[in-house]
């Protein structure tokens, strides 16, 4: 299958569609952010990629490339909750508003589209001239809102998708003008860190957190020394939790969270924080601990230990910005450290100004070793391969900014399969 991969940026399709085990080629990409570009040409050095405007392409170029499946997230800004919401006015819609016009003229129309976006988008007239356009060009599709959190991945990350295929090809599933919370197929539900997306039911699902402090200790260990992408000594102290998630949750870090109505429902069969976290020795983390102008951000801060089950969404704002950007990990597990901070969050959580710390305060956190999650980390919770690397010239922050603006390998997987799928 030739694939056309646009708003390329680090890869995510490209990961995706080489997950989904489909036979393909991706016959080029398409992208113009630099760093972006720079970590693509880094990972898939074979692939044709064009730094170059979507606005570039021809009706004349696209049935040249005799592509079959197109794959795309365009840009997110318009349509954000935190934008402008501007929509198709919006200087950023217009190269997507301009793919929309050559399909309707291309004689080598593809088979599969697939697009990503934001929750927001499916209200926007971008997405109905998107629905017009693609029953113009007499494809089926069907619409979902998904979050990772549902696939077994502690991971809030929930997003606007759309698969399509040409009408004659028909869906595997009875498609539905509704958009769909969940995916028609179950058995299409759980990911294992480490393994390609060769979907499993619940009953199959190698994640189940334990149940005793023991089991969860040292089995967790052993999954996490398996499947993470570097090889170092041990002695991270973050390799296990010595209490079960829901004390370390409930009673000593009882208001440590920042929950939003997109993570709020739960997801019991989702893999620990600890499955996705690097092997390192402690020192390896002394750069990302927060200092202390960082601690003075203490009561937004969503903090999580490594036997929880869910962390918030990683915007391209994490690293400089703390608010909604994404969750911090605690590296102490020590029950008296948590309860201590605890009680400093409820005694300041109703002063206007908290510019003025004491040296007490900054001791109470600093004995959490709260730090950011690394790169890599992050990447371990979009579900990108352990194979997959970035260049060692880029500076953390255009890392972080860049995972931020990318999507998750696993849901998209998925999707790509149930899209391309036959009836039965």
């Amino acid at each position: 299958m030739k694939v056309l991969e646009l708003y390329s940026g680090i890869g995510g399709m490209h990961c995706a569609v080489k997950d989904s085990g489909i036979p393909h080629e991706v016959v080029a990409a398409i992208d113009v952010n630099t760093t972006a570009n720079k970590i693509y040409k880094h990972n898939f050095p074979g692939t044709k990629l064009m730094d170059c405007g979507i606005e570039s392409l021809s009706a004349k170029k696209l049935d040249e490339m005799k592509i079959d499946m197109i794959l795309m997230s365009p840009p997110c800004q318009p349509f954000t909750r935190v934008g402008k919401k501007l929509d198709a006015n919006d200087i950023r819609t217009s190269s997507f508003l301009h793919l929309l016009s050559l399909l309707p003229r291309l004689n080598n129309c593809p088979k599969y589209i697939l697009i990503e976006n934001v929750k927001g988008f499916e209200e926007s007239d971008t997405c109905l001239k998107l629905r017009e356009t693609l029953r113009e060009c007499n494809f089926a599709y069907q619409e979902f809102l998904l979050s990772p959190l549902q696939f077994g991945i502690p991971n809030s990350r929930l997003r606007y998708y759309l698969i399509a295929k040409r009408e004659s090809l028909k869906f595997s599933f009875e498609t539905s003008a509704e958009i769909l919370t969940k995916l028609p197929e179950e058995n299409y539900l759980k990911y294992v860190p480490g393994k390609s997306s060769t979907f499993q039911s619940s009953s199959e699902n190698e994640c189940q957190t334990e149940k005793t402090d023991v089991e969860h200790s040292s089995k967790t260990e052993d999954r996490h020394t398996e499947n993470m992408p570097n090889d170092s000594s041990q002695g991270n102290i973050a390799m296990t939790c010595p209490i079960c998630r829901e004390q370390c949750l409930q009673t000593a870090g009882h208001n440590m969270r920042q929950i939003t109505e997109d993570d709020s429902s739960p997801y019991p069969d989702c893999c620990p924080v600890l499955n996705f976290l690097e092997n390192k020795p402690p020192e390896y983390f002394d750069s990302f601990l927060l200092t202390k102008k960082e601690l003075k951000r203490f009561l937004v801060m969503d903090i999580v230990f490594p036997c929880l089950l869910k962390t918030t969404c990683f915007t391209k704002r994490y690293g400089h910005f703390m608010e909604g950007a994404g969750s911090i990990f605690q590296m102490s597990t020590n029950i008296s450290n948590m309860e201590k901070a605890s009680e400093l969050k409820d005694r300041t959580q109703e002063l206007k100004n908290r510019d003025d710390w004491s040296d007490e305060d900054y001791e109470v956190l600093s004995r959490l070793q709260l730090r950011y999650f690394t790169p890599r980390e992050i990447a371990n919770f979009l579900c990108f391969p352990s194979t997959y690397d970035f260049p060692e010239d880029l500076s953390r922050i255009q890392l972080y900014r860049t995972l931020g603006n990318s999507l998750n390998v696993h849901v998209v997987s998925a999707l790509i399969q149930l899209m391309v799928k036959n009836p039965e």
